[in-house]
């Protein structure tokens, strides 16, 4: 996440009195009554920041953007000099019924439902009854971590699985739509059904290298009930939520039925409702958190009070600083640590299924923010509200404004055309009323010139330098995450497998992807996954012929995958063809035998899944 700011933003008064509608609806807490009426409400006058911020913007509204990314409501909270500052909810909490988002309305967390477990951990090792560097399975009693030569030396302990270090799979859940059942814990770690998640397996030695694991703290989840014999909603109630003074939160999946009339419903990237309105997640620890953001903001003070170690703090201080310190990449125990200049920050993003929210907060001064959203698209605008209210309140977190230049239409034109990033990829840029605009897999955005051979965009922080090759062929150099991809001009007329592809000419497109794995087998343009995806997106667009041929295509070059014969066979199954999809599901099983590439977690879900479709397939 990236903050763009500069001075702050001015203030100004408006009446509190004004028209009230179910679609635009604002609620203020935590300011003192006399002052409503003098102030505007500041997410109403809030300005918004993208990404790139060009000198001179002065950001969007909160409304405008909650259009652009179809967001029925957003809540936020403030926090400065250790308190709230203020808290606001704008829009609606339930669409189809109207009813409007406030503070007190209660949003799923997603990860950040982690940081918040860890707290409760945390407590359990100060109290001594934990230990971080203990071998989990000493604590778990109804499922254990299975033994195997990566355990054999290092074990998967508590301190690892909170610093995402326990080389555990299992990235995260879905989660469990209105109806559906609902597995245990154990049922989860194991991937039996009716868990839809992978089994949590060790698959890389514990303490080797950072990987983000929800299944670990799902088995962390277990450690908390098995060792203490409560569920865990009872205990993080007990050890974070009441003495951090989080009175609306609750770990309980699914949410309680006097709790509803409180909950917003989640929504998609396109703006439709979730089917049941929210997901159920018995992983709790790792994503199940009902919350608000004043709650979450409340979690931050307390973190940064046990930081500074202050009397009745939630935890001491030596434990709150490992909490907030790097350990082994890029978090410590349960929180994400990155510093700008002179300041340390502790941030966590989160995303449920129609939910989405993010937690950032100074470790050594008192500010930081909570933003919660009901829309698959909630972190994207909350980054936006996170920037605005770097600016407002002179947060240290963010890039310089960028200065842009004006360029004749000549030197524009000069830069139109096609540009290959990789060997099915390309970047085409054209002018258009006096803007250079590029396109790219699909999307299209506005180059910003900083000088003649230098331009920004305002969506993203991407450079692109124009330059030649040593042949003196035109070329675009995109650099991106301190890496550079050089892209040299092409004719404007070839046209990539991709290409072809999206102008029904498959076996054209074929003979383009041999060639090319022909002449560069490591181009990312024939990559395995990416083949795969080509597939699956052919099949969503119905045109089951041409993704079947790609898929086949996938295991001719990658025959020791099982990944890609597992889909096809699924892709042959939905064109109809049981036949193929049977004899192709029993080729996965043949190919699980030599597969050395695909995660074991993964191998052992494609085992069970090819299994079962065998049954199902050779029935009559």
């Amino acid at each position: 996440m990236r903050f763009a700011a500069s001075d702050s933003g001015s203030t100004f008064r408006r009446p509190a009195t004004r028209a009230r509608t179910a679609a635009r609806v604002l609620a203020i807490a935590f300011l003192p009554a006399a002052l409503w009426a003098a102030e505007a409400p500041h997410l109403e006058r809030l300005r918004l920041l993208p990404p790139v911020l060009i000198q001179g913007e002065k950001g969007d509204s909160i409304d405008d953007r909650m259009r652009h990314y179809n967001v029925p409501a957003v809540s936020v909270a403030v926090i400065r000099d250790g308190r709230i500052l203020w808290a606001e909810a704008r829009g609606l909490a339930d669409r189809e019924t109207g009813r409007p988002a406030t503070p007190d309305t209660l949003f799923q967390a997603g990860s950040i439902s982690k940081p918040v477990a860890a707290a409760g951990i945390l407590r359990e090792v100060a109290a001594g009854k934990l230990r971080l560097d203990a071998d989990v399975n000493d604590y778990l009693k109804s499922w254990k971590i299975p033994d195997g030569p990566l355990t054999a030396s290092q074990k998967v302990t508590l301190e690892r699985i909170l610093s995402h270090t326990a080389g555990l799979t299992v990235h995260g859940f879905p989660g469990y739509a209105a109806g559906e059942r609902v597995p245990t814990v154990p049922e989860i770690l194991d991937g039996k059904p009716p868990a839809n998640s992978e089994p949590v397996r060790v698959d890389i030695a514990p303490g080797k290298l950072h990987r983000y694991s929800g299944g670990g703290y799902t088995i962390a989840q277990l450690v908390m009930t098995d060792t203490f014999g409560k569920p865990f909603p009872e205990l993080l109630r007990a050890l974070v939520l009441d003495p951090a003074g989080m009175s609306h939160s609750t770990y309980e999946q699914p949410l309680p039925a006097n709790r509803i009339g409180l909950a917003a419903a989640g929504y998609r990237r396109n703006g439709s409702p979730l089917e049941g309105k929210r997901h159920t997640y018995p992983e709790m620890a790792a994503a199940g958190l009902w919350t608000t953001a004043g709650d979450l903001a409340r979690f931050a003070i307390a973190i940064q009070k046990s930081v500074r170690g202050d009397r009745d703090a939630l935890l001491p201080k030596p434990l709150a600083a490992r909490m907030t310190t790097p350990f082994g990449g890029p978090a410590g125990l349960g929180l994400f640590v990155e510093k700008r200049q002179d300041e340390t920050y502790f941030q966590h993003n989160g995303a449920d299924e129609g939910f989405q929210a993010i937690l950032v907060a100074s470790r050594d001064h008192g500010y930081g923010a909570a933003v919660m959203v009901n829309s698959d698209n909630g972190v994207a605008l909350g980054e936006e509200i996170v920037r605005g209210l770097a600016r407002e309140y002179g947060w240290k977190w963010y890039p310089p404004e960028i200065a842009t230049v004006t360029l004749p239409a000549s030197d524009l034109a000069s830069l139109a055309g096609k540009y290959r990033v990789h060997g099915d990829e390309a970047i085409t840029l054209r002018v258009d009323n006096g803007r250079l605009l590029g396109s790219q897999a699909g999307g299209e955005f506005e180059l910003l010139p900083t000088s003649r051979e230098r331009f920004v965009r305002r969506d993203r922080e991407i450079l692109y330098r124009a330059e030649k090759t040593p042949d003196g062929t035109p070329a675009i150099a995109i650099e991106t995450d301190g890496k550079s991809t050089v892209a040299t001009r092409m004719a404007s007329d070839t046209l990539l497998p991709s290409e072809l592809l999206a102008k029904g000419r498959t076996e054209e497109a074929l003979v383009g992807y041999r060639r090319l794995f022909q002449e560069r087998p490591a181009d990312p343009g024939i990559a395995e996954p990416r083949l795969n995806t080509l597939g699956y997106e052919l099949a969503v667009r119905h045109d089951l012929a041409s993704a079947v041929a790609i898929l086949k295509l996938n295991t001719e070059l990658y025959p020791d995958s099982s990944n890609t014969w597992d889909s096809l066979a699924e892709i042959y199954l939905a064109s109809g063809d049981r036949q193929r999809s049977l004899e192709t599901y029993r080729r996965v099983l043949d190919v699980l035998e030599r597969d050395k590439t695909t995660e074991p977690a993964l191998r052992e879900r494609l085992r069970q899944n090819a299994n079962a479709k065998i049954r199902e397939l050779s029935s009559p």
